[in-house]
């Protein structure tokens, strides 16, 4: 570049310096921070600076805690308790309760005609005593995951017609399961239809 002063000297004026600072400025600066959903956010260089930045974090942390769902543990819904001497008070653990229906010596009296026939499927309802009710009983009670039955009489109306029977209450162990209740119901009883079984656990927190 030259230049001409006053006098009409002229000269040649060194421009390296400039030009150094020049190119020196055009050169990117480089980003400390991170970019979230197009937000740019730079590292805190401070003390106080970060403190935002870790209640921030710290709040994420909560939300994403009480937000995220657990799974609670199951609530009791029958408790067999027994009661000490003393008052003290004990739930037998790993236990459920069945109910179910047998026949009872007056069932035959509501059913049809033909029920005393050997081929009708509701031949195994029809007693002439009670002698099988107690032998059933007896069954459940030998078995040693059995903790206690009971049998009221009742009258209902299910699949078939409104008829008097035995409702049963049997308290057993866990690992006696409806399954085996069931398969030693038609074993005893004969029956070739399915058995209905309401059972009830008592597994969970009180």
């Amino acid at each position: 570049m030259r230049a001409v002063d006053r006098n009409g000297a002229s000269g040649i004026i060194e421009t390296v310096l400039p030009n150094k600072i020049a190119v020196m400025s055009d050169q990117p600066q480089k980003f400390e921070g991170i970019s979230f959903l197009g937000l740019s956010i730079a590292y805190p260089r401070t003390f106080w600076g970060t403190l935002p930045f870790g209640f921030g974090c710290a709040a994420i942390v909560l939300v994403v805690y009480f937000l995220t769902p657990r799974n609670a543990p199951p609530r009791r819904l029958w408790l067999p308790t027994v009661v000490d001497t003393n008052g003290a008070q004990a739930v037998l653990a790993e236990s459920q309760q069945m109910n179910f229906w047998t026949p009872s010596v007056h069932t035959k009296d509501y059913l049809s005609a033909a029920s005393t026939q050997p081929a009708d499927p509701d031949r195994w309802q029809v007693l002439p005593n009670d002698d099988q009710v107690i032998q059933f009983g007896k069954l459940l009670h030998s078995n040693s995951n059995v903790l206690g039955y009971r049998r009221t009489e009742v009258w209902g109306h299910g699949r078939s017609v409104f008829k008097p029977g035995w409702w049963w209450t049997v308290n057993v162990y866990t690992n006696f399961s409806v399954a085996e209740m069931g398969q030693a119901y038609q074993r005893f009883w004969k029956c070739s239809g399915p058995v209905f079984i309401e059972a009830v656990q008592n597994r969970g927190s009180e």
